[in-house]
């Protein structure tokens, strides 16, 4: 008797979540120091959601925010660039030394018009204020696990001017992770077993669903296992 292997077919929903991780540690920043603060931010996200979007709110009381170099870095390492002395190099106003204006509450987001670095005002208090575009994209975080401790850094690279840092916030939202779908198309079916019996066959690190560096039995468990399962 022949028997036949019948693979069904998942349709998969990407679930996505919202959340915030916010810390107000009121800690200085040191003055004319290259190294700055580091902060560590913990999300709560679980362990197999990835990164969809992401916004950092930060406020800091400073009396001269041309001094100011802020970035972010994720638990995976990467690390995005959001404001690098504003107004450094000077085309005219606002001077040599940067911004002179004092205090930044602001929203860093790839959705905002307003390039941070170009946000300095002759009158207005915060200087930098409302949602503004990073230096770098904060798309560069996508697809990146969103478990873990983010950590701001915040530095002062220039003498005569202290500064505090008051609160920060990073909002995001979340997708499921699915392991099984090796594809990457959204649907678990046939050609997902045939990539990983191909990446097993080849011993490449995606047919390791156990973690443990070797290709065994108990990797094609896991794989069919995670399969069946289906995915959020």
């Amino acid at each position: 008797m022949n028997a036949s292997l019948c693979i069904p077919m998942l349709l998969l929903t990407n679930a996505a979540f919202a959340g915030d991780a916010c810390v107000s540690p009121l800690m200085p920043i040191p003055d004319n120091n290259q190294s700055g603060i580091a902060i560590p931010i913990e999300s709560s996200a679980g362990a197999n959601e990835l990164v969809e979007s992401l916004s950092l709110s930060v406020e800091i009381d400073h009396p001269w925010v041309g001094d100011l170099q802020i970035s972010l870095e994720s638990p995976a390492g990467t690390t995005i660039s959001l404001l690098d002395r504003p107004g450094i190099p000077s085309s005219g106003f606002p001077g040599p030394f940067g911004c002179g204006g004092r205090d930044l509450n602001a929203m860093f987001s790839d959705d905002a018009t307003v390039p941070a670095e170009g946000a300095c005002s002759f009158s207005a208090q915060p200087v930098i204020a409302g949602s503004v575009l990073p230096i770098q994209s904060l798309a560069a975080f996508m697809g990146e696990p969103a478990d873990g401790v983010w950590t701001l850094h915040v530095s002062d690279q220039s003498a005569y001017d202290a500064g505090v840092l008051i609160n920060a916030c990073i909002s995001m939202t979340t997708s499921i992770a699915c392991t099984p779908d090796l594809t990457g198309d959204g649907v678990l079916d046939f050609f997902d077993v045939s990539v990983f019996l191909s990446a097993y066959s080849a011993q490449d690190p995606a047919a390791d669903f156990t973690g443990d560096g070797q290709f065994d039995f108990f990797d094609v468990s896991a794989f069919l296992n995670a399969y069946s399962a289906g995915c959020p």
